[in-house]
C-alpha cells in the first residue's frame, strides 16, 4: 500500500530527493555559536568578580610553594632541573671503577670492578674471598 502512494506522486517510481532547509540549518548554528560565546563571557565576568571579590576579603593571591622540588608528598622537580639520576649513576660509577675502602680497620677495600673480574677468571682472588 505504502509503494503505492509513492507511485501516484511520481509515476515512474522514483524516491523523491531529500529537500533540507540549509537556511534553518545555519541559521540554528550561528544561533548556537553565539549563545555559545555569550555564555563565556558571562562566565568571564563572574570568575573576576569573584576573585576581585575573594582578593578583597583575604588578599592578594600567594603561591609560596611554587618554585619548591617537593610540596608535601608531591615531587615538584621540573624534568630539566632534575639530576637525581645522573647524580646517582656517577656515584654507582665511581664506585664501581674506582678504588676505596669498605672498612678500612679490617682491610677490606674494593677494586674497579673490570680489575675484579680478571682476578676472579685468573683464579687470584685475595684470601678469604669467596670460591
Amino acid at each position: 500500500m505504502s509503494d503505492h502512494g509513492a507511485q501516484e506522486n511520481d509515476p515512474h517510481g522514483h524516491q523523491s530527493e531529500d529537500h533540507i532547509a540549509f537556511g534553518k540549518v545555519i541559521t540554528v548554528g550561528v544561533v548556537s555559536l553565539v549563545l555559545f560565546a555569550a555564555g563565556i563571557l558571562w562566565a568571564g565576568v563572574i570568575l573576576h568578580r569573584e576573585t576581585r571579590r575573594a582578593e578583597e576579603s583575604t588578599g592578594p593571591t600567594r603561591y609560596p610553594a611554587l618554585g619548591k622540588a617537593e610540596i608535601g608528598i608531591v615531587d615538584q622537580v621540573p624534568f630539566s632541573g632534575d639530576h637525581r639520576l645522573a647524580d646517582w649513576r656517577q656515584e654507582r660509577a665511581a664506585r664501581l671503577n674506582g678504588y676505596g675502602w669498605i672498612d678500612r680497620a679490617k682491610g677490606l677495600a674494593h677494586v674497579p670492578i673490570e680489575r675484579a673480574m680478571e682476578a676472579a677468571v685468573g683464579g687470584t682472588l685475595p684470601d678469604g674471598a669467596p670460591r
